[in-house]
């Protein structure tokens, strides 16, 4: 094996990659680009406090969906789990007899101007370009469940109603979406995260201030697996402090399947003691690479910017990676796999789901299905 330094690949914008130095800098002593954050963080404030005010206050109203809405979103920018969760939700949902349906913005996907329907209780419709990484292998991995996106969610929430047989709808990364009322909102919060010494975006992570978490009928923790007992208890007791009424469940994500990008299923025992180059465009590496560390294996990563659209360039340097640090496995996220390119590989390529697993909380699930079968059995009867 050579003890060449690792190859990197990195197109993320400069910007980006200058933000995210900054923010994970120390705070020793003064610093100009800090300064200029915290002030851009003031302004960001200000807007989002008169954003909110529009609503709260009546000078706008909120649009009312077609179908009741359970929106599954963040405090932060940066992954915590949401689209495990939703198929997570998505599963429940079915299994109690109901018939949920999905809706994303759609982010980086060719066409954004009008909402598409991705899938019907039929199948897939579109290309993963047409729908974007996300929609797609959400698509991809629930049968039967209809996925549809658009910038405007409420239209795409009409989509499914006028062309599918949904009775209710999943809103990935919706705590933002000021503009529609939805029946529960979900935040997620990520254990191994801090929220304690996190800034406003853009001198931090948070999109919102931790008090807003008052708008959220649950919290549900992610990850807990991953953190450490003292970052478990000290995040709840941060919630119990900021929010003492909102109920918590708590969660892991685990590895549930390792498939060939043809799709022949592999045992996860694979993964013991293996080599693997851990691949990944996703906006929480960290977490897909402690899991396959969990599962045994030796995790040399290579991470892209969340949501990359790889190319045969990337294609060939990933290759060369494996090459260089003489790897047994290439192994990459299902989001990540729906976009990689037919290419030749010389060492197996893998792709690696997971599932969600409630390990508190349960109850609380329990009480999201009820609500959603009342509102639906009323709807029914009108």
């Amino acid at each position: 094996m050579s003890t060449a330094p690792l190859p990197t690949q990195d197109s993320a914008p400069f910007l980006h990659r200058w933000w995210h130095r900054v923010i994970s800098a120390p705070p020793n002593g003064p610093s100009i680009s800090r300064g200029l954050l915290s002030a851009l963080s003031g302004l960001y404030r200000l807007g989002l406090k008169a954003n909110l005010a529009i609503y709260g206050w009546g000078l706008k109203s909120q649009t009312d969906p077609v179908l009741p809405t359970i929106s599954v979103g963040n405090l932060t920018l940066g992954g915590t789990g949401k689209t495990t969760v939703v198929q997570f939700l998505a599963r429940r949902l079915s299994q109690a007899g109901l018939r949920p349906a999905i809706v994303l913005r759609g982010y980086r996907r060719a066409s954004h101007s009008v909402p598409a329907l991705i899938s019907d209780e039929q199948g897939l419709l579109i290309s993963v370009s047409e729908a974007g990484d996300e929609a797609y292998m959400l698509a991809n991995s629930l049968a039967a469940v209809p996925v549809a996106v658009g910038k405007r969610r409420e239209a795409a929430i009409k989509l499914l109603a006028d062309q599918t047989p949904a009775q209710v709808v999943l809103l990935d990364d919706g705590f933002q979406y000021f503009r529609m009322s939805k029946l529960i909102d979900i935040v997620l919060v990520d254990a191994t995260q801090s929220l304690a010494d996190q800034r406003l975006f853009p001198a931090g992570r948070l999109r919102e201030p931790l008090s807003h978490l008052r708008r959220a009928e649950q919290v549900w923790i992610t990850h807990a697996d991953q953190a450490t007992s003292g970052q478990l208890d000290a995040l709840r007791d941060l919630l119990a402090t900021a929010v003492p009424a909102i109920p918590r469940v708590v969660t892991i994500h685990q590895l549930s399947s390792l498939s060939s990008l043809a799709g022949e299923t592999a045992i996860l025992k694979e993964l013991a003691g293996a080599r693997v180059l851990a691949v990944s465009g996703i906006g929480n590496p960290q977490s897909f690479e402690a899991s396959l560390q969990q599962a045994g294996a030796q995790v040399v990563p290579l991470r892209y910017p969340d949501h990359h659209a790889y190319n045969p360039a990337d294609m060939q340097h990933i290759q060369q990676v494996a090459r260089h640090h003489d790897v047994e496995m290439i192994v990459c996220t299902s989001k990540d796999a729906v976009k990689w390119l037919q290419m030749d590989w010389s060492v197996p390529v893998a792709e690696v789901s997971c599932q969600l697993s409630v390990i508190e909380g349960e109850s609380h699930i329990n009480r999201i299905v009820e609500k959603v079968r009342e509102k639906v059995t009323v709807a029914d009867n009108d």
